[in-house]
């Protein structure tokens, strides 16, 4: 231990990166959810610029920042984007938010994935209140990797990632990367990669 460090020295760190983890991962799980004037604002938009710089991601923020300086309505935009990548893209495929539509085999919703997800949080005294979407929409579980962050649950958060959410992130992220139009949802998956990443 290097000197004039103690123990409490080393939990107050430890707490301020948790509680740090727990506000990116709540900021990334709004990113993808259907825009709402709620959340969907300017608040967010800071919390993400502010995020880019800090990573210093010089090209990430400059589309961002450009976006944001042309955009007439960015929620109306956010809107059509989101339903077009996500809920209705025809006459092409649209890429599905849900873990199940990855892993079952069967591309199909509610599937056995969704179950062990919806166990999971379960397990660990956590259940979904408050939406329509199923357990293992993208948002949910980094709603619930938030939650994990900001008790410190690091063991929980690991196996949460290792098992449940790196087995499909990446393949969803190279489709969302390859369809979307906008920025905003491309850095969004940007960011959500760089913090589920194993060595992070």
């Amino acid at each position: 231990m290097p000197e004039n460090c103690t123990l409490n020295d080393l939990d107050d760190v430890s707490a301020a990166e948790d509680e740090t983890l727990h506000g990116v991962y709540a900021l990334l799980a709004s990113t993808m959810r259907y825009p709402d004037p709620a959340f969907c604002n300017d608040t967010l938009f800071a919390a993400l610029d502010s995020l880019l710089v800090s990573l210093d991601w010089q090209t990430e923020l400059k589309a961002f920042r450009q976006w944001r300086e042309e955009s007439v309505d960015p929620l109306d935009e956010l809107r059509t984007e989101y339903t077009r990548l996500f809920i209705n893209s025809a006459p092409r495929t649209t890429v599905h938010p849900y873990a199940s539509v990855y892993l079952d085999g069967d591309k199909c919703l509610q599937g056995r994935t969704t179950e062990r997800t919806r166990d999971f949080y379960r397990q660990r005294g956590y259940d979904i209140t408050r939406t329509t979407e199923p357990a293992d929409h993208i948002s949910i579980e980094l709603d619930f990797l938030a939650a994990l962050a900001g008790e410190g649950r690091h063991a929980d958060q690991e196996l949460f990632l290792r098992t449940l959410f790196r087995p499909w992130f990446q393949r969803f992220q190279e489709k969302v990367i390859q369809e979307a139009r906008h920025p905003f949802f491309k850095v969004s998956l940007q960011l959500i990669d760089f913090f589920t990443k194993e060595e992070q």
